[in-house]
């Protein structure tokens, strides 16, 4: 039976569901790998056999696909307990849990120490302390990233307008036509040189709200190894989660 917004089932890849949606505006097949799943999008008049000889030719790049989300689930899956670590501007540093009255965290000689009350459960803990570290990381990441600004944007000879924060689920940067740029706060867990390119690159689009070649010459003024930062984000921009 067709799922919420014509999207359905098309068996399984070894093991991975497979959906399939079919629109009119698309001439040819695309694959992606969406939370483990294989997310297939097709013309309206392709038949399946089709599809079906797409991803037998595209199987390698799809358990490439699924064994890296496979990891990247590994890597981000939390527990909140001692010993467990943290990144913070692309270090691992290990969690000290202690009690106190209030859940909040701080990064102390190397040691996230998380606060949190002696009488709660073993779920709800874990949920102050990630509720603790969503606090310190979204503090730190409006002191810093700001700063990063001010400094590029003067090296650029911008003038950016208002900066906001916010948890996007796909998008490090955004930058509106009216100047304002927001930032993803789970940069602050990568290394200082990948916050600084998703900086450059919004305040690039200042210049060109777009990604045409001028746009990427502007980058690569500011920033001549822009795309080895660029590289490391799209490689390891999913473990950048709590």
């Amino acid at each position: 039976m067709p799922e919420r917004g014509g999207t359905t089932s098309f068996g399984t890849f070894e093991d991975a569901p497979i959906t399939l949606r079919r629109t009119g505006r698309k001439k040819s097949i695309s694959l992606a790998v969406r939370d483990g799943c294989v997310a297939i999008l097709a013309p309206q008049r392709v038949p399946d056999a089709e599809i079906q000889e797409l991803i037998a030719r595209r199987a390698a790049w799809l358990r490439r696909k699924l064994a890296k989300h496979a990891e990247v689930k590994r890597l981000t899956k939390r527990a909140f307990i001692d010993g467990e670590t943290f990144m913070f501007l692309g270090e691992r540093y290990p969690l000290q849990v202690r009690h106190g009255p209030k859940a909040r965290a701080e990064l102390e000689a190397g040691v996230f120490v998380v606060h949190v009350r002696r009488s709660h459960s073993t779920e709800r803990r874990a949920r102050s302390i990630r509720a603790a570290f969503l606090r310190w990381y979204k503090a730190e990441a409006a002191t810093m990233i700001e700063d990063r600004v001010r400094q590029y944007a003067a090296r650029m000879m911008l003038s950016p307008g208002q900066l906001s924060f916010r948890d996007y689920k796909s998008m490090w940067g955004k930058c509106t036509s009216d100047g304002d740029l927001s930032f993803n706060w789970k940069l602050v867990m990568a290394p200082l040189d990948i916050v600084d390119y998703v900086v450059v690159h919004e305040l690039a689009h200042l210049r060109f709200l777009n990604h045409s070649a001028k746009f990427w010459s502007v980058v690569e003024t500011a920033m001549p190894d822009y795309r080895s930062r660029r590289k490391w984000l799209k490689d390891h921009g999913g473990t950048l989660a709590i």
